[in-house]
């Protein structure tokens, strides 16, 4: 008799090799739980299950069971539990929460989050010496190439490293699977007994940091976005103009650049705030391109520093000690605000202070005696990361 709660079905043979494919709802007394069983329900979820692992198969060329792992059966389980979704152990499980909570095209953005996680069951991942970072691209590879693709991912040529993971790894692979046709399912079965960086010369004759710097080429889009310029721009707070002016003296000193006749014949120069790329960058035309995602992400840390102090925090933000850098923004940021703050009470209202005239980041050595760097070494070694 079949359960409401649980479905367990047999996936089609594929020669001798089945799989087993369960799907619990353990939390269907909760609001999340209910709307699974209502919008999306175990048999759609059962499909989505068989349906992911046949196109995870033809996309990285296992077409045979000695090509795969030895699974025999795949659980998902939709809980209470904290972020989006994990995989481990051939389990996935599902936070209710997250399904209660998402405002858009549910059923659309479960098929993507089932097809990221089931890609995690099937991957090879060198035995665990393969980057994290890369691990995640895959898997957002996939849900790439299955046309599962939410508004909120980057687009083509934005990232700042090819190993960032999730959606902009996914689009570099997809870049690099353009060159080589089969290449992420060539460097999966290359990733079955170990890694190498070595893989993407052996498969595309460039090392990944050229191959990266030739996508960010290819994708350059900076005279595509909005922009807001003017001849010396201000910018409260960061002293646009009075920076370029100051920075233009001082450096006509220090080249001892006495006379205009010894200079370049400059008539303006434009500081343009976009969304970029990188942090910076200068073109041929006497334009110096700054990034706004640069200089908002410390200015989001606070915002959520703020919402973190009013317990406002939602259930998908990292844990104290997660993240990758310090001015990674948001919820990361906001961790290791609150950090700095427990060592000194009332520091982000005193940094909040000094930067009204301007930010540096000398700021944290004259508030804590430390750099923000060695601070955020001594943040993560408290956590364990």
């Amino acid at each position: 008799m079949f359960l409401l709660s649980s479905l367990v079905v047999l996936a089609a043979l594929h020669g001798i090799h089945a799989v087993e494919y369960v799907v619990t709802n353990n939390a269907e007394n909760s609001t999340g739980g209910v709307r699974f069983n209502n919008d999306i329900g175990i048999e759609y979820s059962r499909q989505t299950l068989v349906s992911a692992t046949e196109f995870i198969w033809r996309l990285f060329q296992q077409n045979t069971p000695a090509d795969r792992k030895d699974v025999q059966r795949v659980t998902l389980i939709i809980e209470n539990t904290d972020g989006i979704a994990y995989a481990e152990n051939d389990e996935i499980h599902v936070n209710a929460n997250y399904i209660k909570e998402y405002s858009g095209d549910l059923k659309g953005e479960f098929t993507g989050v089932l097809y990221h996680e089931m890609t995690h069951i099937w991957q090879w991942n060198g035995n665990g010496q393969t980057p994290g970072g890369l691990i995640e691209g895959i898997a957002d590879f996939v849900r790439l190439k299955a046309n599962y693709i939410p508004s909120h991912w980057v687009q083509p040529g934005q990232g700042d490293r090819w190993d960032q993971g999730y959606d902009v790894t996914a689009r570099f692979l997809d870049y690099c699977n353009s060159l080589r046709n089969g290449f992420v399912a060539e460097l999966n079965k290359k990733m079955r007994s170990g890694y190498s960086a070595d893989f993407f010369v052996e498969l595309l004759r460039n090392n990944v940091d050229q191959l990266w710097t030739d996508y960010k080429a290819k994708h350059d889009f900076r005279e595509e976005n909005p922009k807001y310029q003017s001849s010396f721009l201000e910018l409260p707070g960061y002293w646009g103009r009075e920076t370029l002016t100051s920075a233009t003296d001082f450096i006509w000193r220090i080249f001892q650049r006495n006379t205009e006749a010894d200079r370049k014949d400059m008539q303006k120069m434009t500081l343009i705030i976009e969304n970029g790329n990188s942090i910076a960058f200068t073109s041929l035309n006497n334009e110096i391109h700054v990034n706004a995602n640069y200089l908002g992400s410390y200015s989001e840390g606070i915002a959520d520093f703020v919402r973190l102090r009013a317990d406002l925090a939602p259930s998908h933000w990292v844990q104290p000690g997660q993240g990758d850098r310090w001015d990674q923004g948001y919820d990361v940021t906001a961790r290791f605000l609150d950090y700095c703050n427990s060592l000194r009470n009332g520091l982000v209202a005193e940094l909040d202070q000094k930067m009204r005239r301007g930010y540096s980041a000398d700021l944290f050595v004259e508030l804590l005696g430390k750099t923000v760097d060695q601070l955020w070494s001594d943040y993560k070694a408290q956590y364990g990361n």
